[in-house]
């Protein structure tokens, strides 16, 4: 089923009410109805862009296009995360192999759930997906949302550690909305943390602009890299610049899109080094 570009079809859970059954998920991964959509990451000041992050979006055939509200919870409580994220790896591995011949080179992140990093078959099946498609680990971003570290098992530590010896890149998700402490900052190997967009969009609200500037203290002093989340409008892309934030998502820059709208929009894009 194809889709006008730039034509989001997306409804919100809430008009449907219940998730999908386990036969509809194992259905559409069957039949290659959830995809890997992508939504760049630019600089804020010159608008190159600084890397891609993969989101899925399920395709289906009478729905239109669904977001995860819509079905993440049937798809982890069937157990079928794993499927999922084996065809969206592969998805965007494709994608950037396709840039690679085009002499793009671009870092791609992908979510993780706390579950998933609780296989130990994880990380293997990571490294052989590169491997397979002559791809450094470098290539590649996990982001793990913060509540998802506030337990941290040790198997959970262990693939994390893998993974960034492995060369990727390890991002806490949603930064704001748990409770991390310095200690799990420290101790985790995390090299990128990305700030929660609630705190940007009223930044001429005193406390908002606090937690900005903080969480930019925070990464520096820590040596990591700072992406804010729901650049939504020129206001908020300007405040940003004002507090020093330098790199940036969201629907102002750029809104997700398909694989195919995404070759197209790099097209016109510049960048960075």
């Amino acid at each position: 089923m194809t889709f006008p570009p730039g034509q989001v079809l997306e409804k919100q859970a809430g008009e449907r009410g219940l998730l999908p059954t386990e036969d509809e998920v194992r259905r559409g991964l069957a039949l290659g109805e959830f995809r890997a959509w992508f939504q760049p990451q630019l600089h804020l000041h010159s608008k190159a862009v600084t890397g891609v992050e993969a989101l899925v979006r399920w395709e289906h055939p009478a729905r239109g296009v669904l977001l995860p509200a819509d079905f993440l919870g049937a798809v982890l409580a069937y157990d079928l995360i794993d499927q999922m994220f084996t065809q969206l790896l592969e998805q965007g591995l494709g994608l950037l192999g396709i840039l690679r011949h085009q002499g793009v080179s671009l870092t791609l992140a992908f979510n993780l759930h706390a579950s998933q990093l609780a296989s130990p078959a994880l990380v293997e099946h990571i490294r052989q997906a590169l491997e397979r498609h002559r791809f450094k680990g470098s290539t590649l971003t996990f982001e793990l949302a913060e509540n998802g570290v506030l337990v941290c098992a040790p198997q959970t530590r262990e693939n994390l550690l893998r993974l960034k010896l492995l060369g990727c890149g390890l991002s806490l998700d949603d930064f704001g909305l748990g409770f991390s402490s310095l200690k799990s900052l420290c101790q985790l190997p995390f090299n990128q943390i990305k700030l929660h967009g609630k705190f940007v969009q009223r930044l001429d609200r005193l406390r908002n602009r606090s937690m900005v500037a903080g969480t930019r203290a925070l990464v520096r002093s820590l040596d990591m890299t700072l992406v804010i989340e729901g650049v939504s409008s020129p206001r908020v892309c300007a405040g940003l610049l004002e507090l020093g934030c330098e790199v940036g998502q969201g629907y102002h820059l750029a809104r997700p899109m398909t694989g195919r709208d995404l070759l197209q929009w790099l097209d016109k894009a510049v960048i960075a080094p």
